[in-house]
This record gives structure tokens, C-alpha cells and sequence, in this order.
């Protein structure tokens, strides 16, 4: 299975190199939110981490739409396949930060780290075989 999965991302390494610039800016957005909800304006990480992660959804399917993907499919279409597969990610990346900080003792930006990291494959499979495939 993970030589399947090794094999898939080097067949579509340009693809992939583009999607994580993408989500490399989406997460420095996801990050910075974070920290300054949480540590400046005092709300609880995984309110912080929530608003965090819609606004860097919003600009990450912006990003792979025009950049990524070039999808040139209806927004009215693949806008409510985005956000639910957003939505599952945000589930997924709440409960790995959950667990971290909670279960784990670990501080919330490495569990957001730990979170990130293994909702980028989620996100990228369901957006390129879901969202972007909608004309």
C-alpha cells in the first residue's frame, strides 16, 4: 500500500509540487490565524483552530482551482464538494490536535503540525478526485 501510494505521488510529482505550494501558503495563513486567536486574542485552540482552517481552506481552494488543477468547472458545483471535503478535514484536524494536546501533553502548534501534515493526503485525493473534477 505504501509503495502504491510512494509510486502515485512521484508519478504526479509536478502536480503534487503545485498543490503543496498551494498548501504551504494556505498553511502559513492556517498557522498565523491560529497562533493570533489563540495566543493574542485568548480563544480556545480548537475555536482558533476552526476559524484557522476555513480561512485557509477558502484560499487554498482559490489557489488550486486557477493554479493547481485549472479547473475551469462551475463554482455553484464544486464549491459544496470543496467545503465538504473541508469540512471532513476540519473533523480530522481537530481531533489530531484534540488528542495531541489533550491525550499527548504536546503543545497545540505541534499537534496542529502532526494534524496538518496528514490532512494535506486527504485533501489532496478528495480535491483531485472530487472537486475539481466537476465541469
Amino acid at each position: 500500500m505504501l509503495k502504491i501510494t510512494w509510486k502515485y505521488i512521484y508519478d504526479n510529482r509536478y502536480l503534487f509540487g503545485k498543490y503543496a505550494t498551494a498548501g504551504f501558503i494556505a498553511a502559513v495563513i492556517d498557522f498565523s490565524i491560529l497562533f493570533c486567536l489563540r495566543d493574542f486574542v485568548g480563544l480556545h485552540y480548537l475555536v482558533s483552530a476552526s476559524i484557522s482552517f476555513m480561512f485557509a481552506a477558502t484560499v487554498n481552494y482559490w489557489i488550486n482551482r486557477h493554479w493547481t488543477f485549472k479547473s475551469s468547472g462551475k463554482r455553484r458545483k464544486q464549491l459544496p464538494v470543496f467545503f465538504t471535503i473541508a469540512i471532513l478535514g476540519l473533523i480530522l484536524n481537530n481531533n489530531i490536535i484534540y488528542m495531541s494536546v489533550e491525550q499527548f501533553k504536546l503543545h497545540y502548534l505541534l499537534g496542529k503540525l502532526l494534524a496538518a501534515a496528514i490532512v494535506t493526503f486527504w485533501n489532496f485525493f478528495g480535491n483531485k478526485y472530487l472537486t475539481f473534477r466537476i465541469k
